[in-house]
C-alpha cells in the first residue's frame, strides 16, 4: 500500500483550518497531520509530526508567516504552500515567501463567498499538495548532466547553451513564459540580464490580478532593467520588461502591447501562446522565444511557431526546474534549439544579443 502523504497546516482562522482539514480529509491519498494556530506553536510540533508537506497562512499572531517559514528553512526544511489573502499586501509577502524558500502559493477565497470557492481552492491545494510533497528543495538538489563537452552540458550532441553564431537574423525581441516556479526563476535571470540588452523583454508569469503588479515592482527594484506591468497601449521599448497583467492576455501588434479579455487558452489568462504567437506575427525570425519552469503546457505552440517562422528557441532543463511540464511540453514539439540549466539563461541572453547587435552594425 501507498504510503499516504502527511499533510499539516498552520493558520489562525478556525474556519479555514476546518476547510482545508474537510479538503485533505477527503482524498484518500493525504493523511491530515494536524495544525497550528500559529508559527510560535507550528514550530514545536513539525519535528513531532514530523509532515510530509505544509500549508502556512501569511498572517498571523506572534509569529507570522514569514518569520515560520525562515524558521522551518533554517531547522527543519519541508514543502511549505504558502496560504496568501487576495490582497496588494498578501501578493507582496508571497513573493517574499518565494524567494525564502516556498514552494508555492494558493490564495485564500473571501469569506463572503467561501462556499462558492472552496471548490476551486479544493482542485488547487490537491494537486499542489500532491506535486510537492515529495518536492527535494534547492539546497538538496542534485544537478546532473548527461554527457560533457569542455565542461558544458550536452544535450542531442551539441553544448546547450552554446551560443548560435551562425544566425544570419537579429534578434529583436524576447518572449518569455513561466507558471510554477517561474517567479523564483524570472528574479535569478532578469537581474543578471544587460542593462543595455537593446531589445524589450514580453513576459507572461501564470499568476492572477494584483500580484502581476507586486511581481513587477519586485523586478524593478532588483533589476537595471525597466519593469512595468502592461495596462495596454504602450509603444515597445528596448530595455524594457513588460509583464502580463493577471487576467488579461498580452500580445504585441503594429509596435505597440495590447491587453485582450477574451477567452482563457490552455486553462490560463495571460497565457504564453497567446503572446508567442502575436510575437510570431510581428517578428518572425527575429524573435528569441523562452520557456521556463511550471505546470502544463502552455507556451509549446507557440514557441513552435516562432520556430517555424525562423526565430531561436529555448527551454529550462528539467533538473532546474521546480515543474518541467512547460519546458518538457515545447521540448517534444522538437522545436527546442537549446536546452539550459536556470543559472546560464541570463548569460546566454547576454552572449546571443550581444552576437545579434554585431549583426546589425
Amino acid at each position: 500500500m501507498q504510503k499516504k502523504i502527511k499533510v499539516f497546516t498552520i493558520d489562525d482562522s478556525p474556519i479555514y483550518r476546518q476547510v482545508l482539514r474537510e479538503i485533505i480529509f477527503s482524498d484518500p491519498d493525504l493523511e491530515y497531520a494536524g495544525f497550528a494556530s500559529n508559527g510560535a506553536i507550528a514550530i514545536k510540533k513539525i519535528p513531532i509530526i514530523d509532515p510530509d508537506i505544509i500549508t502556512l497562512d501569511i498572517e498571523m499572531p506572534e509569529m507570522g508567516g514569514i518569520e515560520t517559514l525562515k524558521y522551518i528553512m533554517e531547522n527543519n526544511p519541508k514543502p511549505v504552500i504558502m496560504v496568501s489573502s487576495f490582497t496588494k499586501d498578501g501578493a507582496d509577502i508571497t513573493f517574499k515567501a518565494l524567494e525564502l524558500g516556498a514552494v508555492d502559493y494558493i490564495q485564500k477565497p473571501e469569506l463572503s463567498g467561501l462556499q462558492d470557492n472552496i471548490r476551486a481552492l479544493e482542485d488547487m491545494l490537491l494537486t499542489k499538495i500532491k506535486i510537492f510533497a515529495n518536492f527535494k528543495l534547492p539546497d538538496t538538489k542534485i544537478f546532473k548532466q548527461i554527457a560533457e563537452e569542455d565542461g558544458l552540458p550536452v544535450i542531442g550532441g551539441l553544448p546547450s547553451y552554446e551560443v548560435p553564431k551562425i544566425r544570419s537574423k537579429s534578434i529583436d525581441v524576447i518572449g518569455i513564459g513561466s507558471s510554477t516556479g517561474g517567479t523564483v526563476a524570472l528574479t535569478k535571470i532578469l537581474p543578471a540580464i544587460s542593462a543595455s540588452i537593446g531589445v524589450p523583454i514580453l513576459i507572461v508569469q501564470h499568476m492572477p490580478p494584483l500580484y502581476t503588479n507586486s511581481f513587477a515592482k519586485r523586478l524593478s527594484s532588483i533589476c537595471s532593467l525597466k519593469v512595468v506591468e502592461v495596462q495596454g497601449g504602450e509603444s515597445l521599448e528596448a530595455n524594457t520588461v513588460y509583464i502580463a497583467q493577471g487576467g488579461f492576455h498580452m500580445a504585441v501588434r503594429n509596435g505597440r502591447i495590447i491587453i485582450d479579455n477574451s477567452d482563457p487558452v490552455n486553462n490560463h489568462k495571460p497565457s504564453v501562446d497567446f503572446l508567442f504567437r502575436s510575437i510570431e506575427k510581428e517578428f518572425g525570425d527575429r524573435a528569441l522565444a523562452i520557456i521556463l519552469t511550471g505546470m502544463g503546457s502552455d507556451g509549446a505552440k507557440g514557441l513552435a511557431s516562432i520556430k517555424d517562422a525562423g526565430g531561436f528557441t529555448i527551454a529550462q532543463d528539467e533538473e532546474s526546474s521546480v515543474i518541467f511540464g512547460m519546458p518538457g511540453s515545447a521540448i517534444k514539439t522538437g522545436k527546442v534549439d537549446r536546452i539550459i540549466p536556470l543559472n546560464k539563461i541570463a548569460s546566454f541572453i547576454n552572449e546571443v544579443l550581444d552576437f545579434s547587435k554585431k549583426k546589425k552594425i
